[in-house]
């Protein structure tokens, strides 16, 4: 059973959704995050050569990300350098590592753990643009909590740190933000 989980902050009316040109509410339930992460068919990225390309050509800024629509419009770019989909109001992918399925979502409001795959390593990273009260999770996951302050401070040492990470994790390490950019909270089963 999906639980209603209220806002705690606030933020725009509506979410940027810049694909398909729909518009998500705030006030719809973060639960619809990641369900196709669940869904068996779910698409696996499997090969990470062509995405560890990109994220050098990010490095050595030959890729390069629209900073001045704030979050969320950084988070079309990194749609097209990380391989994500959008759905349900956050960004996602599953990637195949030598440590396992990597689930991967990237937002701007905190996770419902239920909605991961309880087989996958489950990353959840957001900028607290907007917060909902923790839903108790049948899931493992670890999530890391980026306040607007330190992303609207160094937006690009943000990005660059999460798209480290992502480099690191897709290489076979594990994927780990710094905690001078990132409250890092792990959340085990609690139901």
């Amino acid at each position: 059973m999906e639980k209603n989980r209220p806002q705690v902050g606030s933020g725009p009316s509506n979410s940027d959704s810049p694909s398909d040109n729909v518009n998500s509410s705030i006030t719809s339930s973060p639960t619809d995050t990641l369900r196709t992460s669940k869904n068996p068919s779910a698409k696996i990225i499997k090969n990470p050569t062509p995405i560890l390309s990109k994220i050098r050509k990010f490095k050595n800024n030959d890729f390069v990300l629209n900073y001045s629509k704030g979050w969320n419009g950084v988070l079309v770019g990194l749609r097209k350098l990380l391989q994500l989909n959008y759905e349900g109001g956050s960004n996602y992918a599953n990637y195949e590592t030598q440590k396992g399925i990597l689930s991967l979502r990237l937002s701007d409001h905190n996770a419902n753990g239920n909605n991961f795959n309880t087989d996958h390593i489950n990353i959840s990273v957001y900028v607290a643009l907007i917060e909902y009260q923790h839903v108790e999770t049948r899931v493992k996951y670890i999530e890391y909590r980026i306040t607007k302050e330190t992303y609207n401070k160094y937006p690009k040492k943000v990005v660059y740190e999460i798209v480290t990470a992502v480099e690191r994790a897709l290489s076979g390490e594990v994927f780990e933000l710094n905690n001078d950019i990132a409250e890092k909270t792990p959340y085990e089963i609690e139901i």
